[in-house]
């Protein structure tokens, strides 16, 4: 595989500026505790009707992950105008698909059937979505999209990763051709003749001329400036500046027609730390970076508020849409070993908030129970999570206190801040491989209810002992960088016990300044030689400094 380890991985940002960072758990039940399931929309919170529930009893679900090695996640790309709207009656809305679907299915082609039999079942309640859908030994890419107002259901194309590739989705369907004889290929039987039936094909467009991706999401600009430029960066920082090179007009926007491949094979293999990293990319060092402009302001901040896109007498202009970006409420990367026992195979890394600034923590999909300050329920439980409550025992309030502070000054910040993030993470690893041993010696010894307490809690051991330590954290970097200085320790210092220090603006904010200005900051006498007044210098008072 393309992973270090030969293992599965699968990251996902959940961007919503309403979307509240909760870990979500779903123990097993089955009909014999509840004959239905009531399901909600994700997306809005509201009621859509409700499905018999499980005859046999569920999988434990932490996340997007479940208790046997299956791990599900998306991004929406919604398609045509026409096929957005939803067919009436229609109940299972794309987050209920995920979370039901790993409740019922083990392996990656079971969930692909799982969601299919509820979508034709039930129908379908949104708008396109791409699906990341993982176990032990497969990746596929499932692309769905409702039939509108036509017909009850969906139609949708499904993609085996190869071993070695990588692939990566951002709210732009990416499946184009099938090789419909493939057995690492799946799709609706009415994929192609719906699409001929509304009038999207005509009547002679052959198998082989079918593109899933061009029929139901044509790529646009914003398809390929704000979706498809987040895969060209992780596809060039694991390819090179040769795949950088070649698709970089199709990633601004400016050739929609020189498409990326669905899958990339990397040609270094990459590690749970590597994709760690990949997830905090910020279109660094690249033609789409957006760290040096004066949009950056003086500290190089590699983020712009919203909205996407702004006018300027009468011209239309774009923000860059990053990996990395504040409005994500939670995020993970999953790791799928299959080498280790069932209990062991799934581990969710999951973080609050944006995925560049947060730390990702260890919990086995196994676990009954997790972290306090983590786990919480959603609108898809007909919820209203409490965003509008400051609480600093929440993991997703505390990870916005570091990252909003590192915003304020991220130049200055921000190493600081990573520098800290990725100490978490390997200790964070060491320690998952140090339960692993201890929970399969217990398997080993017949000991599963030693085992199970082992995985319950680790969780919650390091969920909540991170949560206090990022406050502290927290506090450290309010101290150190208030009132724009950097202040550090120094315990010989008779006066605070700090040094005071701190290197201004960088040397482009200074030329922007005088561009801008002209002579209005200008010292007088400034650039002349020769003797100066006597008097000392009141840049030199305590007070200045």
């Amino acid at each position: 595989g393309a992973s270090s380890d030969h293992t599965s991985q699968l990251a996902y940002n959940a961007d919503s500026a309403s979307l509240y960072g909760s870990l979500y758990h779903y123990p097993p039940t089955s009909s014999a505790d509840s004959p239905k399931r009531d399901v909600y929309d994700w997306d809005s919170g509201a009621y859509l009707g409700h499905i018999p529930e499980s005859e046999s009893t569920t999988y434990n679900v932490v996340g997007n992950c479940n208790e046997v090695g299956l791990c599900i996640g998306e991004t929406t790309f919604g398609g045509l105008e026409d096929l957005c709207e939803t067919y009436p009656g229609s109940i299972v809305d794309y987050g209920s698909l995920i979370w039901i679907t790993l409740q019922r299915a083990a392996t990656a082609r079971e969930a692909i059937s799982t969601m299919d039999h509820l979508m034709q079942t039930y129908g379908y309640a949104s708008e396109g979505e791409s699906f990341s859908i993982a176990d032990a030994n497969e990746v596929w890419i499932n692309e769905v999209i409702g039939k509108g107002k036509h017909e009850l259901g969906s139609v949708w194309a499904a993609v085996k990763i190869p071993d070695g590739a990588v692939s990566s989705h951002a709210n732009q369907a990416r499946i184009t051709t099938l090789d419909w004889e493939s057995p690492d290929v799946m799709y609706a039987d009415d994929v192609m003749s719906f699409a001929k039936k509304i009038g999207l094909l005509s009547a002679d467009v052959s198998k082989s001329a079918f593109s899933f991706s061009d029929t139901y999401d044509p790529v646009t600009f914003e398809g390929a400036r704000f979706c498809e430029g987040r895969v060209w960066s992780f596809f060039s920082s694991v390819m090179g500046e040769e795949f950088e090179n070649q698709y970089v007009d199709y990633a601004s926007g400016k050739n929609l027609t020189n498409r990326m491949p669905l899958y990339v094979h990397p040609p270094s293999k990459i590690s749970l730390l590597d994709t760690f990293g990949h997830m905090r990319n910020h279109f660094e060092n690249s033609e789409l970076a957006f760290n040096e402009d004066v949009g950056s302001g003086a500290f190089n901040l590699p983020y712009r508020w919203r909205p996407l896109t702004w006018s300027y007498e009468d011209k239309n202009y774009v923000n860059e849409r990053a990996i990395g970006t504040q409005q994500t409420g939670w995020n993970f990367v999953a790791n799928i070993r299959g080498s280790l026992p069932k209990p062991l195979q799934a581990v969710i890394w999951f973080g609050a908030d944006d995925s560049a600034t947060t730390v990702r923590i260890p919990i086995y999909a196994a676990a009954r129970e997790l972290p306090k300050s983590f786990v919480g329920k959603g609108p898809q439980d007909g919820v209203v999570p409490p965003m509008m409550k400051f609480d600093v025992d929440s993991a997703f309030y505390v990870t916005n206190l570091v990252s909003n502070w590192a915003y304020s000054r991220w130049a200055d910040i921000y190493p600081v801040v990573l520098e800290r993030i990725e100490k978490f993470e390997e200790t964070y690893l060491n320690q998952l491989l140090e339960a692993d041993s201890k929970i399969m010696g217990l398997i080993s010894s017949g000991d599963k209810e030693g085992a199970f307490k082992v995985i319950n809690e680790f969780g919650v051991r390091l969920g909540d002992a991170f949560t206090k330590s990022w406050f502290s954290f927290f506090g450290e970097l309010f101290v150190r960088f208030r009132d724009g200085y950097d202040i550090t320790i120094n315990t010989a210092d008779p006066e605070c016990g700090c040094d005071v220090g701190g290197n201004g603006y960088n040397d482009e904010t200074y030329a922007r300044i005088v561009e801008e200005t002209g002579d209005q900051y200008l010292e007088p006498g400034s650039g002349l030689t020769g003797k100066r007044w006597e008097t000392k210098s009141k840049l030199k008072l305590k007070a200045m400094l």
